[in-house]
């Protein structure tokens, strides 16, 4: 076939498609197949994923160059020591000090970045950055001329066996016994003409606008019946980064769902806001905003992940935000996955982790939250070439060193009663670990923590503060942690018949 190139172990480049892409892979024999970005979406193996990673890619402008599938059918080095493999032509590693094989691919100029998102055998996706950009005559920077290099793992996943039921839980493009490279490019001149704050205010504005949204979710823009909700307790949701209320509570069940209207009499809403270029007390500020004038709300709260310190500003800051005559009393707030220790995982130095986190946690999402949330992982992934995350407020807001936890940690007392949901992650179950491959290990699930965590925030951290904070810790009565065997992630907390049926039990009581 014209698009298939053999891996014939040669120390040299292997010309893989035309324009200047190469792959060198010393003692690696197999095949490496050409795609093109819709072939590779519509293959019937393809991911199952696939097709709403490309939809997403379109809403952030982020663009396929090439898909390479890379088929390994012998290693002359397998089961070497990284330092024999090392010891010979090809001196690199993996971002995680794995040997590696090396895709160069021709820059596109100075205006146009590029990245590629590896799936491996097992269907585990990472994020790889470039190295460096190598010109004929300089070192150019990424982006310059000459040629991009990427750094891509040598060494295959384990691909146990994968149940039926875990085949629409692999990761967004993966092939089984094969890897795939997407390589993907942007034009970079929005960033750095604009700024990557004003690229993720523009983004979000359009794509993650304030609402204020009655449950249940229905299509269209109904608006919240104010003259209902006032009449007795309401139930507020609050989402969490990079999502949308429909994303964030996607897998709540509507036997949940039904029951929560009943116990509230159909007061139910939802906050839609953006989690990036706004910090939580913009987005508490911006709730009362939406409220009508003069209204008293007695509310209860259920928020996921960064929504819970917005939950806290409702409850512990109300006083420093501009009411203008709006009330509200929160009673119960049931925090799932909140942050209040933050996560290293927003420390500019561990963003890659956080992108590759997410994006393997997510395909435990329904089609449309998918879709939904990755747009926000995308958008990330441009922006952190140019060093942004310290630059966006919502993420800096979990930042565990930042001035932000510190202040609201150091809240006055309230009377508002906090109820946890927090969870220890490490992938056992078969088609976990098939998806998941080495991240089974504790200490690569916990070494950028250095603490048991749901895969993106630490567990303790869930129903904990530094330094103690009124309503914290939370009462062993009013806490819940799953643990290992339970299988709950940062993601999938709401599929948990435990935790719906306990969410029922302390709003009832």
């Amino acid at each position: 076939m014209p698009n298939q190139t053999p891996l014939t172990g040669s120390q040299l480049p292997i010309e893989i498609a035309p324009g200047g892409y190469t792959l060198q892979a010393p003692e690696l024999f197999g095949r490496v197949t050409k795609m093109s970005g819709t072939e590779s979406a519509t293959r019937s193996d393809s991911g199952h994923y696939e097709d709403r990673l490309l939809e997403a890619m379109q809403q952030v402008e982020v663009h396929t160059q090439n898909v390479f599938e890379i088929e390994v059918t012998a290693d002359t080095l397998a089961g070497s020591p990284f330092s024999t493999i090392r010891s010979g032509d090809l001196l690199v590693a993996t971002r995680e000090n794995e040997p590696a094989i090396v895709l160069r691919a021709p820059s596109l100029g100075d205006q146009v970045e590029q990245v590629v998102l590896y799936t491996d055998e097992a269907g585990v996706s990472r994020w790889i950055f470039p190295e460096i950009a190598n010109s004929q005559t300089a070192g150019a920077t990424r982006g310059g001329s000459g040629e991009i290099i990427f750094h891509l793992p040598r060494n295959g996943a384990p691909t146990p066996p994968v149940a039926a039921d875990e085949q629409a839980s692999r990761g967004p493009i993966s092939k089984l016994g094969r890897r795939l490279v997407r390589v993907l490019a942007w034009s970079t001149d929005d960033i750095v003409g604009q700024g990557a704050l004003a690229v993720a205010t523009r983004w979000e504005t359009a794509r993650r606008p304030y609402a204020l949204r009655p449950l249940p979710f229905t299509d269209g823009e109904p608006r919240v019946a104010w003259d209902t909700v006032r009449q007795g307790r309401a139930l507020l949701l609050i989402h969490g980064t990079f999502s949308s209320s429909r994303s964030a509570f996607a897998h709540l069940p509507q036997t949940t769902i039904d029951q929560l209207c009943h116990l509230y009499g159909g007061r139910l809403f939802a906050f839609d806001h953006p989690s990036l270029h706004h910090s939580t007390q913009q987005n508490a500020q911006t709730l009362l905003d939406l409220l009508p004038a003069g209204i008293e709300l007695n509310l209860d709260i259920l928020t996921h992940s960064r929504g819970g310190l917005l939950g806290r500003e409702l409850t512990e800051r109300l006083p420093d935000l501009n009411r203008a005559g709006r009330q509200l009393k929160i009673h119960k707030a049931i925090l799932v996955a909140a942050p209040n220790r933050g996560t290293i995982l927003t420390d500019g130095d561990h963003g890659i982790e956080m992108l590759d986190r997410y994006t393997n946690l997510l395909t435990s999402l329904p089609d449309n939250a998918y879709t939904l949330t990755i747009e926000g992982i995308l958008l990330v992934v441009k922006l952190l070439l140019h060093g942004a995350l310290k630059g966006l407020p919502g993420l800096q807001n979990m930042y565990p060193k930042g001035e932000y936890l510190q202040r609201l940690n150091a809240s006055l007392a309230h009377d508002t009663q906090y109820y946890a949901l927090a969870a220890n992650f490490t992938p056992s179950a078969p088609g976990l670990l098939a998806r998941f491959g080495k991240w089974a290990a504790d200490k690569y699930i916990d070494g950028v923590f250095g603490e048991d965590n749901d895969g993106v925030v630490p567990t303790r951290g869930s129903y904990e503060c530094e330094p103690e904070s009124p309503g914290f810790p939370v009462l062993p009565e009013r806490l819940v942690v799953f643990e290992k065997d339970d299988q709950i992630h940062h993601c999938n907390y709401f599929t948990s018949e435990r935790l719906n049926r306990q969410i029922i039990e302390w709003l009832s009581t």
